[in-house]
């Protein structure tokens, strides 16, 4: 009986089945669903709708143009007048731009649209334009060239380097460059070593024209192929006499009975110095003394000079206490320094050299042997900010140059690509003058309204993160590791400093107590800056900051 009704359900089933069918083939072609035609015209049309719509990304939000608004007369805090009044420093040397990010107004603002010196944070503009343009990805190449037969691990010919503006080609990253050509089985160089500084196009440069230091590395000369910031690294070596400790005993013994008190303070020893990479043939008049007592900072700070025959002078104190430390200055050309680098790791690895340095170019029918890229723009603008180094942000602004205008890169193409750059990016940029990206310049002029945008717009940026981690941590690192240590605005800044004799500048971010994210910018130009005073207005502006 059950096995009746269910066969009787299963034939109701299929006769309803076949009756719909049946049903929806009848059914006329005007009248049939269209439903997936409609939605398919929808899709299409609702693409094109948003096609022409669609226009560049924006920012997280746009940032207020306090330059359209009123400028309400805001007095100076009274922790920062008492500051100025302290250091007798009038008020009219002094910018600031202060504002809460979800503001509509700033907080605090003093002469903020004066032209002035920004010093080192005149990098901030060069960093952000580098990221907008080039990508935190991006990264630089070095690249090896044979001219001439290689087999079996001899070059019968020359080895080209040719450079595209790395900024941190320093000792490990060039060493990894040479010891891969040795993996790949180059062993011996028949030829000579060609440097290839092509990519960039240099007027002529006079170290020591900034502040009369020529061989601070700061002041160093750019170059397509730049070997550890140009720094040659000075090993200074304390050598004592054999009979020291004797000596030292007769000394004071005389000295206590009041003889032998012209003795020369350098009769017991000497202090060697040792140029690394090696300079052949490289004369220089060793004048260091070496000293009794305390190692002070001052032994670490010899006078480089040269005299009137061109020879170089090394002059100064240092005590045998400091004993061995390098000292970094800047002597060599750019191709003499990266050749020596070359031929002093090339020589470690046993490899063989039998030519020297040549100054050229790579030339059709040479063959690229190996390419090496650098540390990303992300990881070396971490390097430029915190730590405020100059010549690779000036390395930055030439290849900012290529890239927009084309090889080989100027300066004045790098000035030219940061302005519009920041243009493009709705930066006001008018008045803004810029010598060499870094602020290692008496020409360089920002306001702090304009450098306020710049934090402004960064902060609004897809590549704020990037821009901001590489700034400098008040008590932790970089520039301003020793400012806050124990208080609790330790950790709570991205910041930027900027000194120069007669500058001081420090541009960034704070989270204040409140939670509040604020742009903060001062600049301080004229007498009065040093001796820790331009410092002390800045810690009185953060202080303030950060208790709003």
């Amino acid at each position: 009986m059950d096995f009746n009704l269910k066969k009787v359900h299963l034939w109701r089933c299929f006769l309803v089945t076949l009756v719909l069918s049946w049903c929806a083939l009848s059914v006329p072609a005007y009248a049939k669903d269209t439903t997936k035609d409609t939605i398919k015209n929808n899709t299409e049309n609702s693409k094109k709708t948003t096609n022409a719509k669609k226009s560049a990304p924006a920012l997280a939000k746009m940032h207020f143009d306090a330059e359209n608004e009123p400028k309400p007369a805001q007095a100076l805090p009274s922790s920062i007048k008492n500051v100025l009044k302290k250091y007798k420093i009038p008020e009219e040397n002094i910018s600031i731009y202060v504002r809460d990010l979800n503001a509509s107004k700033p907080l605090l603002e003093h002469n903020a649209d004066v032209l002035r010196s920004p010093a080192s944070t005149m990098k901030l503009l060069t960093t952000y334009a580098a990221l907008k343009e080039l990508g935190p990805n991006y990264s630089w190449r070095t690249e090896v060239w044979l001219r001439g037969k290689l087999e079996d691990g001899v070059l019968a010919g020359d080895l080209i380097l040719k450079g595209y503006g790395d900024p941190f080609l320093v000792y490990e990253n060039f060493w990894k460059l040479v010891k891969t050509l040795r993996d790949k089985g180059l062993k011996e160089i028949q030829g000579d070593v060609i440097i290839d500084n092509s990519y960039f196009s240099l007027p002529a440069y006079d170290p020591g024209a900034f502040d009369g230091k020529p061989f601070r590395v700061y002041n160093a000369q750019v170059s397509a192929l730049m070997f550890n910031f140009q720094a040659t690294r000075f090993l200074f070596r304390p050598v004592l006499n054999k009979n020291k400790q004797a000596s030292d005993l007769i000394t004071r013994k005389k000295n206590k009975q009041g003889k032998n008190k012209n003795k020369k303070k350098n009769s017991w020893g000497r202090v060697d110095v040792i140029p690394l990479p090696k300079i052949i043939g490289f004369d220089f008049d060793n004048q260091i003394k070496l000293t009794r007592g305390k190692c002070r900072k001052s032994h670490y700070r010899p006078k480089f000079s040269r005299n009137k025959s061109g020879k170089l002078v090394i002059k100064g104190n240092y005590a045998a206490d400091c004993k061995q430390q390098f000292i970094l200055r800047s002597v060599s050309t750019p191709e003499e320094h990266a050749f020596n680098a070359f031929r002093d790791f090339w020589t470690d690895l046993h490899g063989v050299l039998k030519g020297h340095l040549k100054i050229g170019r790579v030339q059709s029918g040479d063959e690229r042997f190996h390419v090496y890229s650098s540390p990303t723009l992300g990881q070396q603008i971490r390097l430029i900010n915190k730590w405020s180094n100059n010549v690779m942000t000036r390395q930055l602004l030439l290849t900012l140059g290529a890239r927009r205008y084309g090889a080989p890169a100027t300066p004045e193409k790098g000035r030219r690509a940061i302005l519009q750059i920041l243009a493009e990016n709705n930066i006001n940029t008018n008045g803004i003058q810029m010598e060499n990206g870094s602020g290692l310049s008496r020409i360089a002029k920002i306001t702090a309204r304009q450098m306020g945008s710049l934090l402004e717009t960064a902060y609004r940026d897809a590549y704020m993160p990037e821009f901001m981690a590489s700034l400098s941590l008040p008590g932790v690192d970089g520039t301003l590791v020793n400012r806050f240590r124990r208080e609790d605005l330790r950790g709570r800044s991205h910041l930027k400093t900027g000194t120069l004799n007669y500058v001081t500048a420090i541009s960034g971010y704070m989270l204040n107590r409140s939670g509040k994210r604020l742009v903060i910018v001062i600049q301080h130009n004229g007498k009065k800056t040093g001796g820790g005073r331009g410092a002390k207005i800045q810690n009185a502006l953060l202080r303030w900051c950060f208790e709003q």
